[in-house]
């Protein structure tokens, strides 16, 4: 009999947003290991809720089992909406205790996967349990990681701040940044030249902090005096890209630029296989600076696509090929960085040999065999 895995995502499935790519990773690849994988999520009715069964959404059919939880929904109550953030964190982490107590019948004398110490702690008996640490935890989170060491648990740093701070509370810590399913993000083939296209592929902001794409794309538009190139924007909010389409309209260069809203994962994988650069221009907040793996960095080397980033200490401790740096903050410098490149037609060819040589250490599969094998399972 097949050993079980159950992975917990109290969020919203399908989504846009990164947990919810990196969770179905996780799924895929073990699944891809021989294992019996369930992933568990809550049923949600708010406004940002996507109508759509997860495998239609991502366009793809599943080999693990995708499990929705009847729960009510709190965000979307009126109460909820109107009461200030540090009651909505509250609320969101008592749910997040209430909605894991229902699997209680569902899981039992198996792996239990989560981003959030508090789904998991539930099932601290009769369970080996993996946390992952994907952003900075504060006050009751905190806490419950510290519960968790006390248990059968293994800890995933996914950046060396994270690692460290884990790794302090637990020797049973291991260090693994993001990875990606490279079954789908892929190198493209092109038969002919198309000239250089820029892109970026993701959301505009996180937890409400910009990430710098519209200051990219003032620059970009700068540097089109002087060299051709094209530019395709993928991701949203919806005000975000509107706001960044209306600067690029009133240039001399829209005709350079593409713009897409939200688009399903097997067709941005196909987007950003045609990049032949990539933006990272995230700021430097405690979250991305200390605590964010980014997944963008992984799907677009993946797909054999040079990267231009910020350069904060998350994005310099990948220690890939084919990752360029700019000073944070610093558009001028992304705007230097960035013609440097493009007027270098041999060290561009140069770094896409090295991306290729690599790929198969950004797989997802080879990221889980790591962490089960560190888990003796």
């Amino acid at each position: 009999m097949k050993k079980r895995i159950n992975l917990l995502v109290f969020g919203r499935m399908p989504t846009e947003k990164a947990y919810g790519i990196h969770a179905l990773n996780q799924a895929k690849s073990f699944a891809n290991l021989g294992y019996n994988v369930t992933l568990f999520y809550p049923s949600t009715n708010n406004e940002k809720t996507i109508s759509k069964d997860p495998e239609d959404y991502y366009e793809e059919k599943f080999e693990f089992k995708l499990k929705e939880i009847s729960f009510f929904d709190i965000t979307s109550s009126i109460l909820f909406k109107f009461s200030p953030n540090i009651l909505k964190k509250l609320l969101w982490l008592i749910r997040s205790y209430q909605w894991s107590k229902k699997l209680n019948k569902d899981i039992n004398s198996s792996i239990v996967w989560s981003t959030n110490p508090v789904t998991l702690f539930i099932h601290r008996k009769n369970n080996n349990l993996i946390f992952e640490q994907h952003g900075q935890a504060k006050y009751i989170q905190k806490f419950f990681i510290r519960l968790l060491k006390n248990h059968s648990t293994t800890f995933v740093g996914t950046t060396r701040e994270s690692f460290s701070i884990l790794k302090n509370l637990s020797d049973n810590t291991i260090y693994l940044p993001n990875a990606v399913d490279v079954n789908l993000f892929t190198p493209k083939k092109r038969t002919k030249e198309y000239g250089i296209t820029i892109g970026y592929a993701g959301m505009f902001e996180t937890y409400g902090v910009d990430k710098g794409v519209l200051q990219c794309v003032k620059k970009m538009l700068e540097l089109l005096e002087d060299v051709s190139f094209n530019v395709v924007i993928i991701g949203g909010p919806l005000k975000k890209l509107n706001e960044i389409k209306d600067l690029v309209n009133n240039s001399n260069f829209s005709e350079h630029f593409r713009f897409s809203n939200r688009i399903s994962q097997k067709k941005l994988a196909m987007e950003i296989a045609n990049f032949d650069i990539g933006i990272i221009p995230y700021p430097k907040n405690a979250h991305m600076n200390k605590f964010a793996s980014p997944l963008k960095i992984f799907e677009y080397l993946a797909s054999g696509v040079i990267c231009l980033a910020s350069d904060l200490d998350s994005h310099n401790e990948i220690k890939k090929n084919g990752i360029n740096f700019f000073e944070n903050n610093n558009f001028s410098d992304f705007k230097d960085q960035l013609r440097s490149l493009i007027s270098n037609t041999e060290e561009m060819k140069r770094q896409k040999q090295l991306i290729l040589s690599q790929i198969e250490d950004l797989s997802v599969d080879k990221r889980s065999k790591n962490l089960l094998d560190f888990m003796r399972l």
